[in-house]
């Protein structure tokens, strides 16, 4: 089978179990879309070309990822942003990371890297058993991690609670340090300035590209006018 074909029939069989709790297909991203008052949820899956070592055939590993837009970040994150890719709702991701990194890594802190549910597609006889576990995945973890931190207060608990560890629930460090920011701020965390200093160092000892010293900058010249108190 084809990657198309797979993503259609992953996404036809999937969508009899996450429509009834308003979740619409999006084939070209590969996954599901919800979108609440103050919130987006993404639940989708990405193909990685694989070989069968034994018999030499052909086919994919799937991997889910279970993502959150919290509305009242991005919108700030949006005017601070260099990253002209950034262009849909699907690219703008608060939090989230593949189900299997969150499952290996459930304090937070991001040790067990490029973790994999082993879900393997080398022929249509395969299908069957992976959207089943794509479901599961689906109502054990992904619709749970969604209702328990599709808020500010969350996002500000999860990104900032290890200021100077990996953070699982997001892994690109600039989006990390930029969100987490902007969710202290409108959380009121007490601790704003002290985050604003790690995170600036980390940009310096991680040797960060020059953009992220732009972002920096724009997100301090920005946080004294985000409104304090916001808790959607």
């Amino acid at each position: 089978m084809t990657q198309k074909e797979i993503v259609r029939t992953i996404i036809d069989l999937l969508s009899k179990e996450l429509a009834p709790l308003n979740f619409k297909a999006n084939i070209k991203e590969q996954g599901f879309i919800r979108k609440d008052d103050n919130a987006i949820y993404f639940y989708y899956f990405l193909l990685y070309t694989r070989t069968n070592i034994k018999t030499r055939a052909k086919g994919f590993l799937i991997e889910p990822f279970a993502d959150i837009n919290i509305s009242s970040i991005e919108r700030y994150y949006k005017e601070i942003t260099l990253n002209t890719e950034l262009k849909n709702e699907w690219d703008f991701i608060t939090i989230g990371n593949s189900i299997a990194n969150l499952c290996a890594n459930p304090d937070g802190i991001n040790r067990k890297k490029n973790q994999t549910l082993d879900l393997f597609v080398f022929d249509e006889q395969h299908l069957q058993s992976v959207v089943i576990e794509l479901t599961k995945q689906f109502k054990q973890v992904a619709f749970p991690y969604f209702l328990a931190n599709n808020t500010v207060k969350r996002v500000n608990e999860l990104l900032n609670k290890y200021p100077l560890e990996y953070s699982v629930h997001m892994n690109n460090d600039l989006f990390r340090f930029m969100k987490g920011l902007i969710a202290a701020k409108l959380d009121n965390n007490p601790q704003l300035d002290e985050l604003l200093m790690i995170y600036s160092k980390l940009i310096l000892d991680r040797n960060m590209p020059d953009n992220c010293k732009e972002e920096m900058k724009r997100i301090k010249a920005i946080l004294p006018r985000i409104e304090d108190g916001v808790r959607l």
